[in-house]
């Protein structure tokens, strides 16, 4: 049991948040870990048990249930998750997986429970992340037909480049508040600096004399410099805090790796940025689907592309659940 519920506590170490379930879940895992002690006894956890472990003042039980709200926060995010916990059971070489419960009575809140339980991990194949299996057409839809499951690499698995080896130690650095700064001014200063050249070269601009090369490349360079600072440097970083994934530039990534993403994590006063890799099975031709910018057809999205089809075999990205859908392909998939 004490297995099952570290298991849970690890997944949830490794897929930082700071929304209101993840808090929860992890308020949970803790305290069980704690009562389990040695023993097998399920170990039941009341609502101010949560929320004393949360630091969360409340007045009694009924106040405490009613800001947990279980059923519209801690299920919801568990069931858009359930499948990476019970694949991550799996690679911890577990026979069940972790499930938290509410149980209510009778009584109302004040006899509300809360446990973490154990439940069998599904046969591989009768797993619906397993991508090799054809699908049964009379029992899926051709929308359930067309789904696919995301593989996330291991924590650390990415390589960076060595430029950038340093800052992220592990694949990953959280962003305190004295990091955020140094970021800030950084983009400010780069900004700045491409603006003052541009200035200068106006300026250089505005005396009378013959056209020369120099004047041309000055010219030029009034242009180029703010909009190249702009494209490479500021603009992937305003793209990665609206979007929360962006395709990892060339100059991130070993030059042994493939393709690879930058993943914020940004929950209230969490910041933390990894370098992360999704794949998955391509279901029409076998080949590897890796993520990439889905300009033309898709803009501003990041999207499936399949590795031997890239232009023709193209699926949805939910980075929340690591599922999509077919996009383009799916007259092909018979």
């Amino acid at each position: 049991m004490q297995l099952v519920i570290q298991c849970l506590s690890e997944w949830l170490r490794d897929n930082p948040s700071d929304t209101k379930a993840h808090r929860i879940l992890s308020a949970m895992a803790k305290e069980s870990l704690i009562r389990q002690s040695d023993t097998e006894v399920i170990r039941y956890l009341e609502s101010l048990d949560i929320t004393e472990a949360l630091n969360e003042k409340m007045r009694n039980v009924s106040e405490a249930t009613e800001w947990i709200d279980w059923n519209r926060t801690v299920l919801r995010y568990w069931k858009s998750r359930e499948n990476q916990i019970i694949e991550f059971a799996r690679k911890c070489g577990l026979d069940t997986y972790p499930y938290p419960e509410r149980i209510s009575s009778l009584g109302g809140p004040d006899k509300t429970n809360y446990v973490i339980k154990t439940k069998p991990i599904p046969n591989i194949d009768d797993d619906t992340s397993n991508q090799n299996k054809e699908p049964d057409k009379s029992k899926l839809s051709d929308f359930d037909s067309n789904i696919i499951v995301y593989e996330i690499a291991e924590n650390g698995d990415v390589e960076p480049a060595w430029i950038v080896k340093w800052l992220l130690r592990n694949g990953q650095i959280r962003l305190s508040s004295r990091r955020m700064l140094i970021l800030i001014t950084f983009l400010l200063l780069i900004g700045g600096i491409a603006v003052i050249i541009a200035l200068l070269d106006w300026i250089i601009l505005t005396i009378p004399k013959p056209i020369t090369t120099r004047e041309l490349t000055a010219f030029l360079s009034v242009f180029l410099i703010p909009y190249s600072a702009w494209l490479f440097v500021i603009k992937p970083w305003f793209d990665l805090f609206d979007r929360r994934i962006v395709k990892a530039s060339e100059l991130l990534v070993s030059m042994n790796e493939k393709s690879a993403q930058i993943e914020l994590f940004r929950d209230g006063d969490l910041r933390m940025i990894r370098l992360v890799r999704y794949t998955a099975p391509c279901p029409i031709c076998g080949s590897t689907i890796h993520l990439d910018k889905g300009e033309p057809d898709y803009l501003h999205r990041l999207v499936g592309r399949c590795y031997e089809s890239p232009m023709e075999h193209v699926f949805s990205f939910d980075r929340v659940t690591r599922r999509g859908i077919t996009l383009r392909g799916s007259e092909l998939k018979l």
